[in-house]
């Protein structure tokens, strides 16, 4: 005989409470989605912070008074501070329009990206421009902790024509490039790739790199000393890489942006003992005056490299400056 219809809706009632409870204890017991990102620096303080490192570094590197060594301290790292203080200390060899080509904006900041709580060094990844012609130029801030305020460890323009692809959101930070993984190759590899791409003599190519108009000047720039001085003397140019500074891996996991330094040296050896004048740069930096029998020019190189996940590496920025001489 059918049970009355009470009977049944209370029946329907309780097997609902009973699906409602197994439900709820299944959500809080067997939850795996994966914490949300967090970034280094709170996005509503990435852009001040970005902003106040930036203007002082800029300031720092033109400060001839007693205080600006001091001032460059503060607001560089590694071997950005020793490309500043050289920076500073060659000024006066510098033409008003050289000044003015080199000349950094110290507002309006960009923060392109920023890294995630709990990678190491803690990164930004800000961009300024050029005064003269609004160029873009990439700048990374790192701090190796919580308590330590970030420094510029590298400026680089963009190369004309080159682009860099978004970064996550400063919302959620950007993953650290670490050793490389998942890149179509390891940054120290690509660095090492470049640097024989342009030594003199004898560069060697790379399928590592795509070919760029940097790589192509700096190989016809070694060429063109070669042969001013091939009456005097010999002429040869390495690029030894000093190492990743930092980087940030794109949106998408599509590739990273890296950044490296590497130190250029410039050697010539005369045939039979002459008298040639260097450039007031380097007189200003090492004190020599007159290069009698050999001479090697010391410069700071940055490159900022993207490096997808297959296919070529490209540069997307470069900066030099030479930073000591010595020579007889």
């Amino acid at each position: 005989m059918p049970r009355p219809a009470h009977r049944r809706r209370g029946a329907a009632a309780a097997a609902l409470v009973t699906v409602a409870m197994l439900s709820a204890c299944t959500s809080d017991s067997g939850d795996t989605a994966a914490p949300k990102p967090t970034p280094v620096v709170a996005e509503t303080a990435a852009t001040g912070t970005a902003s106040g490192v930036v203007a002082a570094a800029v300031a720092a590197r033109s400060d001839v008074s007693a205080g600006g060594g001091a001032a460059r301290e503060k607001a560089f790292t590694g071997a950005a501070l020793d490309s500043a203080n050289a920076f500073a200390k060659t000024l006066p060899a510098r033409t008003a329009a050289e000044e003015a080509a080199s000349e950094l904006a110290p507002q309006g900041i960009k923060v392109l990206g920023v890294s995630r709580a709990g990678d190491s060094p803690r990164q930004i990844l800000a961009q300024t421009t050029l005064v003269k012609g609004g160029a873009a130029v990439l700048v990374l801030l790192v701090s190796p902790d919580a308590a330590t305020d970030f420094k510029v460890a590298a400026i680089t323009p963009m190369l004309k024509g080159s682009t860099l692809e978004a970064l996550d959101p400063v919302s959620m930070g950007s993953a650290a490039v670490g050793a490389g993984d998942g890149l179509a190759a390891k940054p120290d590899a690509v660095l090492t790739a470049f640097a024989s791409s342009v030594k003199f003599p004898a560069p060697t190519t790379t399928p590592l790199l795509a070919g760029d108009p940097l790589s192509d000047q700096l190989r016809a720039s070694a060429a063109a000393q070669s042969k001013a001085i091939s009456g005097q003397g010999t002429f040869s140019q390495t690029h030894e890489p000093k190492g990743v500074v930092g980087g940030l891996r794109l949106e998408g996991g599509s590739g990273a942006v890296v950044f490296a330094d590497l130190v250029r040296d410039d050697a010539i050896a005369l045939r039979q003992a002459a008298k040639l004048t260097p450039a007031k740069d380097v007189t200003l930096l090492s004190g020599l005056k007159l290069i009698t029998t050999e001479a090697k020019l010391t410069t700071n190189e940055t490159v900022a490299m993207v490096i997808p996940s297959s296919g070529a590496a490209r540069l997307v920025g470069y900066s030099d400056q030479l930073v000591n001489a010595t020579g007889r």
